[in-house]
């Protein structure tokens, strides 16, 4: 998650974990920039 938004400045929906080269894709919608929920737990975790 780090290692991405260091790279693009994004935090992502959702990662290709094999290979953080890629942009992962896949299910209903299109990639989103990040959840609002999965931000702020990040965000939390850093702080510890």
């Amino acid at each position: 998650n780090t290692k991405v938004y260091k790279q693009t400045g994004k935090l992502l929906e959702k990662y290709d974990v094999m290979d953080l080269s890629k942009r992962s894709g896949g299910g209903e919608y299109p990639v989103q920039d990040g959840f609002g929920w999965t931000n702020g737990v990040l965000l939390a975790l850093l702080k510890e």
